[in-house]
C-alpha cells in the first residue's frame, strides 16, 4: 500500500510539474518533437518525381518482368520474395528462402503500378504529418520504383511506418 501511495503522489508532482513550464517533463503526443536535423520533406518535388517515373515506366511498355521485393517493417520480419509478372499481373510469389512460408497479404505487394500507388498514397499522407520522412528511388532507365521509406523522425527514434526495396528487376519478352 505504502508503494501505491509514493507511486501516486509522485505521478501527480510529474502532472503538475508538466504544465509550470521552465523544465517540466515531457509528457503526451504534444511533448514529442522532432529529431535533431530534420528536414520535411519536399512533397513537390516527390510528387514530380512520381509523375515522371510513372511517365518512363509508361513509355517502356514493360508488361512481363520479375523483382526480388523485400518488405521491412522492424520488429516484424517479412520473407523476401521473388515476384513474377505477366501483362502487368502478379502470377507468382515465390520467398527467395523455400524453407520460409509467406503470406502474400501480410507483404501488401503487387505489379510495378501498385508499387507506384503506395508512393502516392504515402505522399498524400505524409504531407500533413509533423516530423514527416519520406524518401523514395527510381530506375533511371524505365522508372520502376527501387527503394521506398515512409516513416516519423519524432525524436528520441526515429522508426519507418513502411520501407521496401525492388532489386534484380528483369524484363521478359
Amino acid at each position: 500500500m505504502k508503494h501505491l501511495v509514493l507511486l501516486t503522489l509522485l505521478t501527480c508532482a510529474a502532472c503538475a510539474q508538466t504544465g509550470s513550464g521552465g523544465d517540466s517533463i515531457p509528457f503526451g503526443m504534444g511533448a514529442q518533437t522532432c529529431a535533431p536535423g530534420h528536414v520535411q520533406p519536399n512533397f513537390a518535388r516527390l510528387e514530380s518525381e512520381l509523375k515522371a517515373a510513372r511517365t518512363r515506366w509508361k513509355a517502356a511498355r514493360i508488361q512481363n518482368y520479375g523483382y526480388d521485393f523485400a518488405r521491412i517493417a522492424a520488429p516484424v520480419r517479412y520473407p523476401n520474395v521473388r515476384v513474377k509478372v505477366v501483362r502487368g499481373r502478379i502470377t507468382d510469389i515465390a520467398p527467395q528462402n523455400p524453407l520460409e512460408n509467406i503470406d502474400t497479404d501480410r507483404l501488401h505487394i503487387g505489379p510495378v503500378e501498385a508499387l507506384f500507388s503506395e508512393i502516392a498514397r504515402a505522399i498524400t499522407y505524409q504531407r500533413n504529418q509533423p516530423c514527416a520522412d519520406l524518401r523514395v528511388t527510381y530506375n533511371a532507365a524505365d522508372g520502376h520504383p527501387t527503394t521506398f521509406y515512409s516513416g516519423s523522425r519524432f525524436s528520441p527514434q526515429a522508426d519507418g511506418s513502411a520501407e521496401w526495396r525492388v532489386t534484380n528487376f528483369s524484363a521478359r519478352p
